[in-house]
């Protein structure tokens, strides 16, 4: 991508661009890669433009203004966070510490939100996850996957909904990276708890209640609004309860 597209494309996305900080994100992904890494810029900040606060977008723009930049793959990640309230200073500093890796990487310009966040009850106990592949899987399937392991491996369901992997796929000793809940980052989750009401990024919450064998699936109406933008939205909360 030559660079006066990148300029033309930033200027059009993002609310106050400034030259040298566009310029130092275009030699970013020059570094990332030669041929990809300016689009992959591009596609994370579309992601971010259609999902969160103008004002998160900005800061995520600004974050390389601070000494460390956040690569593409990191900047949901960082979007999470400056919605949840923290800084652009904060952001690269967890970017220079490797603490944004892992979360999600937008693929395609347009690419609707696949981020949601869960919540385990079992004996009455609750532990909180969440997930960057809704939509991938029918909860109530991955509920019923998980019972049913968990009998076979005499476990409890919450551990069994941690052995279910991207692929759909179930068993003991999955990498962290491969599952499909995770509750390795208590602050994510938090966070991405904090803003489910107010930003369409967060597409879901959903419940598996292991005590009552059901699924209790609450979508984020702003998600949807986001995904059908032609459509009035006067539901204020759609909300199903998926019991077996």
């Amino acid at each position: 991508m030559k660079k006066e597209e990148f300029e033309q494309q930033i200027q059009a996305m993002i609310p106050w661009p400034e030259a040298a900080t566009t310029t130092s994100l275009y030699e970013l992904g020059l570094d990332i890669s030669d041929e990809s890494g300016p689009q992959d810029i591009l596609t994370a900040f579309d992601f971010i433009s259609r999902n969160f606060d103008r004002s998160v977008l900005q800061n995520a723009y600004e974050i390389i203004r601070y000494g460390s930049a956040a690569l593409p793959g990191e900047l949901v990640a960082a979007a999470v966070f400056l919605q949840n309230g923290s800084t652009p200073n904060r952001m690269s500093r967890m970017a220079d510490a490797g603490y944004l890796m892992c979360f999600h990487t937008p693929k395609e310009m347009g690419e609707v939100s696949p981020l949601a966040v869960f919540i385990v009850i079992e004996n009455g106990k609750r532990k909180d996850f969440y997930s960057t592949q809704f939509g991938t899987f029918r909860p109530e399937d991955v509920l019923s996957r998980a019972e049913a392991y968990a009998a076979r491996q005499d476990i409890t369901v919450t551990q069994a909904l941690q052995c279910v992997s991207l692929s759909g796929e179930i068993g003991v000793g999955l990498p962290e990276a491969q599952k499909f809940l995770t509750d390795r980052w208590p602050e994510m989750t938090a966070a991405m708890s904090n803003i489910f009401a107010h930003c369409p990024a967060v597409a879901a919450r959903i419940t598996f209640d292991a005590d009552q064998g059901s699924v209790f699936v609450e979508y984020n109406p702003l998600w949807e609004k986001s995904r059908q933008p032609k459509q009035q939205d006067n539901s204020g909360k759609s909300k199903k309860n998926l019991t077996r």
